[in-house]
């Protein structure tokens, strides 16, 4: 039996090994080769634009459609904003600015004084025209004056308190006490004695005898009459 040399052998085994692999590599290749994806083949998606917001516009109104301020009330010829007046409201001036009356009502002027004070005795009254001021004594001889408009017939300054002693007290408590004729009684006495207009009455006198003192304006001249507190008996000097 003739043997093989092993170098014939490894040489054919070589051979198979190559031939094989070749046979390998071709089944198993294929005829298109894969292609290849580029950077720019593969896109990214923008992010959605976020929608910008529009500022809202305020439209300031126009200068020429300001509106006008409102006219300021008028007032009215009464403080407490009634045209029933009972002389306990306080005046707000100095005067009332009215005309001067062809006459004035005594009785009403005085009664706006006492009203105003809150009760009492007048015990002076003094002016002209339209303005007139009213003193009153209340019962323990305490003063109070205002200014009373004879034309609207009310307060239109004061109350104010009036300073007095405590013996200039007692005698107006005393002579107020005592009297029967009142100022109103007392001014219309006074200018029937004299024709005139009055210019001032004052009380003085006693408890037991009250005085009146009145200065009448005749044609420009001062004239005094004296009224009795108690009878109303004029006497003219």
């Amino acid at each position: 039996m003739t043997r093989r040399h092993p170098s014939t052998v490894l040489t054919a085994s070589i051979v198979i090994a190559i031939g094989t692999t070749a046979l390998l590599t071709a089944c198993s290749g294929s005829d298109t080769p894969e292609p290849t994806r580029s950077a720019t083949a593969t896109r990214t998606a923008s992010p959605t634009p976020t929608p910008t917001r529009t500022p809202t516009t305020t439209t300031s109104p126009s200068a020429s459609t300001t509106t006008a301020p409102a006219p300021a009330p008028v007032p009215s010829d009464d403080p407490s904003g009634s045209d029933d007046d009972d002389g306990s409201g306080q005046g707000t001036g100095n005067g009332s600015g009215a005309d001067a009356p062809d006459t004035v009502d005594y009785g009403t002027v005085t009664k706006q004084g006492v009203a105003a004070a809150g009760g009492g005795t007048v015990v002076s009254l003094a002016g002209s025209g339209d303005s007139w001021t009213v003193v009153v004594a209340g019962p323990d001889g305490s003063l109070t004056q205002s200014v009373v408009s004879a034309t609207l017939g009310r307060v239109t300054s004061g109350p104010f308190p009036k300073d007095s002693d405590a013996a200039t007290k007692s005698a107006n408590a005393a002579r107020a006490a005592g009297l029967k004729v009142d100022a109103a009684a007392a001014a219309k006495a006074a200018t029937s004695a004299v024709s005139g207009t009055l210019a001032s009455l004052q009380l003085g006198g006693t408890r037991a005898a009250p005085t009146w003192t009145a200065s009448v304006t005749v044609s420009g001249a001062a004239r005094t009459v004296t009224v009795n507190g108690v009878t109303g008996a004029a006497t003219a000097s």
